[in-house]
């Protein structure tokens, strides 16, 4: 529910995985009007026996020799980047030069994590004094006490929920933080969304339903519930569940700014449940601003009279089992996938190792998805960021934000009033780069007992969350600081191979984790640069300007700033992309495009190309073969056809043949550079161009 309520920001897309066996040339497709494009995606599509001209598929002809090269072998898009990210993070704690309190701190996290012979004796044992507790609680009273106890209650499960990327800027208070408090993720609850509770006579909603109930079901057999009871204990949590869910209705959600409200005024608001007491006891105890559905906190007494106590419990019994099951034995974990495994279908294998599967665990879930990960980054930029590119990379985004200034102000189909507007939003833009705000987390104050003091690895998370919910306490009651990068937020963590544009600060992130060859490396020629970081940052900015940054202002104010009529041209010429889009089809049997799910992602890919070309021209010597080949080979992937149908069922973004191809189509220059002519495969009308800007 809180996802779908606040979060905003578009994504390049960087990762995928998986591999099997491509289709060869029965990929080969008429992929629009008169145009013949393989999909160079697919293992084994792009013939060897005969020369593909850049001028009819530019994508399979940039790439061919190296199609061949790899063979069958799966290849991510970014795997070379994502690679060298993991082989940092693993010197970082195996290098004794590395030195201080949070590496220390880490260190120490990751030893319990890896330690799976302590794990395995341990099995569930640790988690029994938690559910022990929960047992114990006989009244309402003594409910409310330990939920307001981040000893008893680490995960800080309660009728209410907050964590940090809901520290929202305040937009009726601007010089503050506002806290939400929204209703918690529930056992059914997926992508933040409730509609499982309402809908199990769908088949997705039934097999999410029932891998619930086999994994609560198992965890609580271990625990030493019979078969009865934990049956009765997961029957009890779901009604109380559903009950929350209904009484959550996000649709009567008001704004933002019509949700905010004083202290006092959300602890009226929640009348006889205890708000003041569960917050203070998470350590809100002077933060100004609370936001809350004022139709839920209303519901909230009804929710926790003592006739629900049995149901509370049940919910916490089963929510701590769940939650806690991949901090546990290997046993425990791999029984828990196997369950998620049954209900999905045939996996695709992916190429991967025991051993990458072993980093994937430990770096993308124990820390990457933990408060730990802002141990990592911190350690990570000053060991394997080199801080002499950061005034590069800030003068090449003050270029593309320049250069974005001088498209703007030349469009046609802006109005004046649009054009100010946008050149307003563009001249506050906030910078950042790699390094995130780690002065404000002191890992020092983070306290878990070690292996050799008998610690266990589900009490170092548990002490992980108390040491994040401190953290968010104190973010809440600073003065609001657009330029303020939390290094805690997981979705925004510095080592994710990205760049991100945030419309919520008005900001441009280039996290440190993007910055390695080929997308960005200091030795690499300018051409190289702008073929990739440059058109990713460019990718990301006009995120700013589109249908979901235009309801951002240039302090992150969520509110419409670009007049109706420029909205509703910029919306044309958005369709128009979709449309372009329903005319391709990548492989035989595929069926045409979503266009109006990837229009966004392809109108920034061409917003991202021309403020690059835009730059090239004021170089005289520029190179334009080598920047748009440097373009294709970014995006170069080997997949396997489950994989990529996949893809271009469910993905936003294009799939990346055509984030080549039908990008570079759109522009003179990479017509001047081919000789490109009416005929060849990559020649589109030049009325039938699409791009936006």
């Amino acid at each position: 529910m809180r996802n779908r309520i606040i979060k905003a920001a578009g994504a390049v897309f960087l990762s995928v995985s998986l591999c099997a066996c491509g289709s060869g040339d029965s990929a080969r497709i008429t992929s629009g009007p008169g145009k013949k494009w393989v999909d160079s995606d697919l293992i084994g599509a792009v013939s060897q026996d005969h020369v593909i001209r850049e001028q009819d598929d530019f994508a399979a002809s940039v790439n061919q020799a190296w199609k061949a090269e790899i063979g069958d072998r799966f290849y991510n898009v970014f795997q070379d980047v994502s690679d060298a990210v993991t082989a940092n993070k693993k010197q970082a704690l195996s290098d004794p030069s590395i030195t201080g309190e949070t590496i220390e701190r880490l260190r120490a996290y990751c030893e319990l994590a890896s330690d799976w012979e302590k794990r395995d004796a341990g099995g569930i044992s640790p988690l029994k004094p938690y559910i022990e507790d929960i047992e114990s609680i006989s009244s309402m009273d003594e409910m409310y006490d330990y939920l307001a106890d981040p000893i008893r209650n680490p995960l800080f499960l309660s009728p209410v929920a907050t964590s940090i990327p809901y520290v929202i800027h305040s937009g009726i208070h601007k010089d503050s933080y506002a806290v939400f408090f929204s209703a918690p993720d529930l056992s059914l609850t997926v992508n933040g969304n409730n509609d499982t509770y309402f809908s199990l006579e769908n088949e997705n909603a039934f097999e999410q339903f029932v891998r619930i109930r086999e994994e609560a079901g198992y965890m609580l057999e271990q625990l030493g519930y019979s078969g009865k009871e934990a049956s009765a204990l997961l029957k009890a949590c779901m009604e109380w569940e559903k009950r929350v869910a209904s009484a959550n209705n996000i649709a009567a959600l008001p704004g933002l700014d019509e949700a905010t409200y004083t202290r006092e005024e959300a602890f009226a608001l929640a009348g006889g449940f205890p708000l003041e007491q569960v917050i203070n006891g998470w350590g809100f105890t002077d933060t100004k601003y609370i936001i809350l559905n004022p139709g839920y906190a209303k519901k909230l007494s009804s929710l926790c009279s003592s006739r629900y106590l049995n149901n509370i419990k049940a919910y916490l019994i089963v929510n701590y089992s769940l939650r806690s099951a991949k901090y546990l034995s290997r046993e425990i974990l791999d029984q828990m996938k196997a369950y998620d495994a049954q209900r999905s279908k045939e996996p695709i294998d992916d190429g991967s190792t025991e051993e990458s599967r072993e980093d994937k665990l430990l770096f993308d879930d124990y820390i990457g998805r933990s408060p730990m990960v802002g141990a990592m980054n911190r350690v990570y930029v000053e060991n394997f960021f080199d801080e002499t590119s950061t005034g590069e990379l800030t003068s090449m985004t003050v270029d593309i934000i320049d250069g974005f200034k001088k498209i703007f102000s030349e469009e046609e189909w802006l109005s004046e009033e649009g054009k100010a507007a946008c050149l307003d939003k563009l001249e506050a833009i906030s910078i950042h780069i790699a390094r995130q705000d780690f002065d404000s987390v002191d890992y020092g104050n983070l306290q878990f007992a070690s292996a050799e003091e008998g610690g266990t690895f589900l009490d170092a998370y548990f002490a992980s969350r108390r040491f994040e919910m401190d953290h968010i306490a104190w973010l809440s009651n600073k003065t609001y600081d657009a330029a303020y990068w939390d290094p805690l937020y997981q979705d925004f963590s510095t080592t994710i191979p990205n760049a991100f544009y945030m419309p919520a600060t008005n900001g441009i992130y280039i996290f440190a984790g993007i910055c390695e060859n080929p997308i960005y490396a200091p030795e690499l020629s300018y051409e190289e640069k702008l073929a990739g970081l440059g058109i990713i940052v460019g990718h990301e900015i006009t995120h700013g300007f589109d249908k979901s940054g235009s309801q951002y202002d240039k302090e992150g104010i969520q509110k419409a700033w670009l007049p109706t009529a420029d909205q509703a041209a910029f919306n044309d010429r958005n369709d128009a992309v979709a449309s372009y889009y329903t005319t391709l089809s990548p492989y035989t049997g595929a069926g045409i495009y979503t266009g109006s799910r990837v229009n966004g992602e392809a109108t920034a890919d061409m917003g991202g190309i021309k403020v690059s070309l835009l730059l090239a021209g004021k170089e005289p010597s520029f190179d334009y073969d080598r920047f748009f080949r440097s373009y294709a080979n970014n995006w170069k992937m080997n997949v396997p056809l489950d994989l990529e149908s996949m893809l271009f069922k469910t993905d936003e973004h294009p799939l990346p043949f055509y984030r080549v191809n039908v990008g570079v189509q759109q522009f003179d220059e990479f017509y001047e550079t081919y000789d490109v002519k009416e005929g060849d495969g990559m020649y589109l009308e030049p009325d039938k161009r699409v791009k936006v800007w």
